[in-house]
């Protein structure tokens, strides 16, 4: 299944024969299925973890900056087409990146098609192409994986060059699965929790129970009658007191509660317990999720790095190198590359910035204007020079020196001649 095996100047037109006449939602072929497949079951995204989990890291990933290099690390000219992937009318870089990692978490897959030259073959312009609308095909017999979507190219079947397929977990190696798939039982479990947390608290805190009485009540006709009779003498005398006062009942009968309160189904217990589970199956920190029991950080620095370490960084990773396989020509794979800057979504501690800097700079491994740009200062004049703390000033200067030398000896040539 190999990348521009062809020329890398070819006609666009050029359209891949339907990998599957015969549509059927088999092993070889996805796309809608993890969604109807989740249609019959609670939707993830009304669980209020679940939703800040899947914001969270999808939010992070698509505020990540993206560096566009040479192979000496600096950065490409800005006419360079990959500055302008993004520049399309329909959605932002944020909103694109956003909702495919958003796909990703949710259906298991997230896609973005690529529009290009049809003259070079350069990417051009980058669309969202969304999970629901996307379908997969993997022909086991060639190794070949197609993808369709009836907004681009008239829904004609794609070899793979002009998708970018975002996933992360899979069991088959050519199709993700969802977090939610594998979650369903905590997912399940939390559902049912805020269930039973909406029906407490809808009725004012109000226990459910039954009344019952030793025999017939006196001048009270048929079974019906009397149950009836009970019925509107209990709703009357909760009307009158809104469910806070006192509720008198007749001596002859009897209240047996059938719910609990909140306190002894251990309610916020469990929903503590569920923003553990989802935050444990996002690979996530509770703290992230609004459960600050178990918090340990020192600083927000210390908060941030976890979090881009242990979670972030899988899908940075995976973001990347799809990114340079599909978005960079092969002529310049060994020369170009894109990088996912997530350095710059970490809060920065100053005070150990300003120590960290300050380290580097004095023993010669970062010049003064190499630490003013990592602050976003401008550079200064004089400022370019590595340099380590010796007594002599004039002997601090570890770049330059070896010029200097080399004027110094060819003047004293040119003397001596003289």
């Amino acid at each position: 299944m190999g990348l521009f095996s062809r020329k890398e100047k070819r006609n666009q037109k050029e359209e891949v024969k339907n990998p599957c006449p015969i549509q059927d939602d088999s092993i070889n072929s996805a796309g809608l299925s993890n969604l109807i497949r989740m249609l019959g079951k609670t939707s993830p995204m009304n669980i209020s973890a679940f939703f800040d989990a899947v914001n969270i890291i999808a939010n992070a990933i698509a505020k990540i900056p993206f560096l566009f290099k040479n192979e000496n690390d600096e950065p490409l000219k800005h006419t360079h087409y990959l500055y302008h992937l993004f520049d399309n009318a329909k959605l932002t870089k944020f909103m694109t990146i956003k909702s495919a990692i958003k796909d990703l978490l949710l259906y298991g897959n997230g896609f973005i098609f690529i529009e290009r030259d049809p003259e070079t073959y350069k990417p051009k312009t980058l669309y969202y192409s969304a999970a629901s609308q996307t379908s997969m095909f993997y022909n086991p017999l060639t190794n070949e994986l197609f993808f369709s979507n009836p907004l681009f190219k008239g829904g004609k079947w794609d070899n793979g060059e002009n998708y970018i397929h975002l996933y992360i977990n899979s069991e088959n190696g050519f199709q993700g699965k969802a977090i939610n798939d594998y979650a369903y039982k905590t997912i399940s479990l939390a559902s049912s929790t805020e269930k039973a947390c909406e029906d407490y608290y809808s009725s004012g805190g109000q226990l459910y129970g039954i009344l019952t009485t030793n025999g017939a009540m006196p001048n009270v006709g048929t079974r019906e009658k009397q149950v009836r009779e009970l019925r509107a003498s209990w709703d009357e005398a909760r009307s009158a007191s809104k469910g806070t006062g006192t509720i008198f009942i007749p001596a002859d009968l009897k209240f047996t509660q059938l719910s609990s309160n909140a306190k002894d189904s251990a309610m916020i217990e469990t929903r503590l317990y569920n923003v553990q589970e989802v935050a444990r199956w996002f690979s996530l920190s509770p703290v992230l999720l609004g459960d600050y029991t178990h918090t340990h950080y020192s600083s927000l620095s210390d908060a941030d790095i976890e979090f881009v370490r242990h979670t972030l960084q899988p899908y940075i990773v995976m973001v990347e190198q799809e990114l340079n396989r599909k978005l960079i020509m092969p002529s310049k794979r060994d020369f170009e590359f894109i990088d996912l800057d997530e350095v710059a979504i970490i809060s920065i501690d100053k005070e150990k910035q300003s120590n960290y800097l300050t380290t580097l700079v004095s023993n010669g491994i970062m010049t003064p204007n190499e630490a003013r740009k990592e602050l976003g200062l401008p550079p200064i004049e004089g400022a370019d020079d590595l340099s380590i703390p010796y007594t002599d000033a004039e002997q601090n200067k570890i770049t330059g020196k070896e010029d200097e030398d080399k004027n110094t000896t060819q003047e004293e040539n040119e003397d001596k001649q003289n």
